[in-house]
């Protein structure tokens, strides 16, 4: 027996989902994935030079902007379960939405706790490229549920749903009767 009959992954057709991993493992990294302006500070106390953070954008503090990346990271692994046959449409969708949101609420929280308001500007590009490449490019669909095995759908066949038109008021006197019959056989 080969490992072919026993493998459980199913057959896909469509695009393989290592060149979606590769292109947006290349966005993530180097496209900006917020911007935070030059105003923030109280009195001039914390004032800070207008940054730009993202994988590759990361110069101050990596440890700082790290937890703000974690759900572009998320969002790229969603992508690619999504063309694995994975994940839904919806998922991925949800992710992307939160990896725009959730910096931008942490930084007004994290600003507010310190005094001063600061905003972070988000720059939805892998978020964009996402969608664009969700769009374009075809789902997967599965061919079998098993490796080396088709799916038989003949059973599959609609039927034609009986309509009043089709009873015949004769066919249930007729049951009835014999019911009657063999009850007084007894």
């Amino acid at each position: 027996m080969t490992t072919d009959e026993f493998s459980t992954e199913p057959e896909l057709y469509g695009v393989s989902p290592g060149i979606i991993r590769m292109i947006m493992i290349i966005v993530t990294v180097f496209s900006p994935l917020g911007f935070i302006p030059m105003n923030y500070g109280m009195f001039g106390v914390f004032n800070m030079l207008p940054g730009i953070y993202g994988l590759f954008w990361i110069i101050v503090n990596p440890f700082s902007y790290l937890p703000l990346c974690l759900f572009n990271i998320l969002y790229v692994r969603q992508l690619v379960r999504y063309y694995q046959a994975k994940s839904s449409r919806d998922s991925v969708h949800l992710i992307g939405l939160l990896s725009i949101m959730l910096p931008t609420v942490i930084i007004l929280y994290v600003s507010g706790m310190l005094g001063s308001f600061a905003i972070l500007y988000p720059i939805p590009l892998q978020f964009l490229i996402g969608l664009v490449i969700m769009r374009r490019i075809e789902g997967p669909e599965v061919i079998s549920p098993w490796s080396g095995m088709r799916l038989d759908l003949s059973w599959w066949k609609r039927r034609r749903p009986k309509r009043k038109d089709d009873w015949d008021p004769f066919e249930e006197k007729t049951k009835a009767s014999v019911k009657d019959d063999w009850i007084e056989d007894e």
